[in-house]
């Protein structure tokens, strides 16, 4: 019986190391493609971050009024589930966006280290793929 209850325990133990890949962690974007054409990755990186209920992430904001797009940021509150990414926007260096949620297809690799996103921008599809780095 004690044998039994062992491994019980040990099955129950890699069934739940055996979870399915999250969201959760440090991203970093690898490329974009706006429109069907290749974007420069600009430096320093973009970088998103997801915990288990909330993200923030930098981006690049070409519409300020400067010669070159500024490094900005966001964060907010998200749910994931079936291929589903929803952000609803907390705060963000464009206060315009605060309180909108934002909805886009996601396809995270088997592995969990990379994931690409698709973004119906109406006119134009914006597509991003991201690679883990913690």
């Amino acid at each position: 019986m004690k044998w039994l209850w062992i491994i019980l325990f040990l099955i129950g133990a890699q069934t739940i190391a055996a979870e399915a890949p999250s969201l959760v962690g440090v991203w970093q974007i690898q490329s974009t493609v706006y429109d069907g054409q290749e974007q420069i990755i600009r430096q320093p990186p973009q970088v998103k971050i997801f915990t288990r209920q909330h993200f923030f992430y930098t981006y690049y904001d070409p519409s300020l009024s400067t010669a070159e797009p500024i490094l900005s940021a966001g964060h907010g509150s998200y749910v994931f589930n079936a291929g589903r990414l929803s952000e609803t926007i907390e705060n963000h260096s464009n206060t315009a966006l605060v309180g909108q949620t934002f909805s886009v297809t996601v396809v995270l690799s088997k592995d969990g280290n990379a994931f690409e996103q698709e973004v119906d921008l109406g006119k134009y599809i914006l597509r991003e793929r991201w690679v883990r780095i913690e």
